[in-house]
């Protein structure tokens, strides 16, 4: 056994767990790039095996670029913004807001990383507060929970469903995401904002309330598009490359032909994005390069940890049947221990740590339900606490820097039924195979 890689492994962990404790302390990506260093630095992990690991998860890199590009472009062109406060105006009852926010941005969600959405929903919901006169924080919970909730149904939702996307084994993951994903999805972004639609009802309405007023926004602006799309190639090249991408997905799902690895052609998508756009510069300079470095040092720790022979005691320690053995117990014992780790270790690192679990447990691309109970599990588990999901302390921040403290307290009390609603719902589709 490498006791050096296996000291770095459980130190690293260990700084993660304290800084989700204390709410405090370096970034994660931080923990793990300097993790990630140390392995390689004191000989734990060989740096031929580093590079070779980075190499092998060429996939991930390539389509998170290419999301994190369009993702940038987007915000910079103004598009997401636009898209968000059409989605605002579409709602005309106080007592609505919660349900029409929840499901309009849940679906946004499911297209766009759920980091890049909230940080156009916080100043926007925060307007929106002041424009009805009501309490922010009402309005930035059922964000937190509309971007947990509707980035589970697509790998371009979240990080950690791309992780199981591209390192499961899953031929056609985007495919697979859609088929098991999308009804669950579904059913739970409409009785998630029924459920939050009444347990605000109270904190947004008066009973002397009237329709309110917004002035109208139209999702389609008229004339001028060539002149806008000169200055904005995004709003042409991003639909048109996520339309490739999942037909292309589709297409393999159905013929079992791969035309060309959707991740590929989402980067070529995001390659010629950048070769056309004026604003290259400033579309690079949005892209959060932190992302990329916390998946360098997650991937670079757990190869050492793998090295060291720790998955072997994760695998003997953890309640999870092996792929021969009841595949709905599998998906749920997966599930809730991913909503409980990740509160500790937060949900990208408890999927890069175990999805190699999983293959040792004879997990591929034969049994789908447990990849997406893992990706499922350890996503919605950001309903439940701040320290779930990063978008959650995104909003906390932003949040606070407007001078609105969110409390730790009410986000539990409205997100642990939510948690149970969902969890319920998504492990009762996988269980009979919708």
């Amino acid at each position: 056994m490498n006791e050096i890689a296996l000291l770095l492994f459980v130190a690293t962990l260990g700084a993660v767990i304290a800084r989700q404790l204390m709410g405090s302390g370096p970034g994660i990506w931080a923990i793990f790039t300097v993790g990630g260093i140390a392995m390689v630095g004191t000989g734990a992990l060989p740096l031929g095996a580093a590079a070779q690991t980075l190499d092998s998860e060429l996939p991930v890199f390539a389509f998170l670029i290419a999301l994190f590009v369009f993702a940038s472009a987007l915000d910079d062109a103004g598009a997401i913004d636009h898209l968000a406060r059409w989605i605002v105006h579409r709602e005309r009852r106080l007592e609505e807001l919660p349900f029409g926010l929840f499901v309009g941005f849940g679906l946004l969600s499911s297209l766009l990383l759920n980091d890049a959405v909230v940080l156009v929903g916080v100043p926007l919901f925060l307007a929106l507060a002041r424009r009805i006169r009501r309490p922010a924080a009402p309005l930035l919970y059922t964000l937190m929970f509309a971007v947990t909730v509707g980035s589970v149904l697509t790998p371009m939702g979240n990080p950690q469903n791309l992780l199981v996307a591209l390192d499961s084994g899953l031929t056609a993951p985007i495919a697979v995401f859609l088929r098991y994903l999308l009804l669950p999805t579904a059913i739970n972004l409409v009785v998630g904002g029924l459920y939050l639609r009444h347990v605000l009802r109270k904190q947004l309405t008066r009973s002397d309330d009237a329709p309110f007023s917004l002035e109208p926004f139209s999702l389609f602006p008229r004339g001028g598009w060539p002149r806008r799309l000169l200055r904005a190639p995004v709003l042409l090249l991003f639909p048109v490359t996520m339309v490739l991408v999942v037909g292309s997905n589709l297409w393999t799902e159905v013929t079992g032909e791969t035309l060309l690895p959707f991740y590929w052609t989402a980067l070529g998508g995001a390659a010629l994005l950048l070769a056309v756009t004026p604003r290259r510069v400033a579309v690079l300079g949005g892209v959060d390069w932190r992302i990329i470095l916390l998946f360098a040092g997650l991937f670079i720790v757990v190869a050492g940890a793998v090295s060291a022979g720790a998955f072997g005691v994760i695998q003997r320690s953890l309640p999870v049947p092996g792929a021969s053995g009841s595949r709905p117990l599998a998906e749920a014992v997966i599930a809730g221990t991913s909503l409980g780790a990740a509160q500790l270790l937060s949900n990208v690192p408890w999927v890069a740590l175990e999805i190699p679990v999983l293959h040792g447990l004879g997990y591929g691309a034969q049994t789908p339900g447990p990849w997406l109970a893992l990706a499922a599990g350890s996503t919605l588990a950001g309903s439940l606490t701040f320290l779930g999901a990063a978008s959650n302390l995104i909003v906390v921040e932003e949040a606070e820097r407007e001078g609105v403290k969110l409390r730790l307290s009410e986000f539990v009390k409205l997100g642990a039924p939510l948690v149970a609603l969902t969890m319920v719902t998504l492990l009762l589709c996988l269980a009979v195979g919708l």
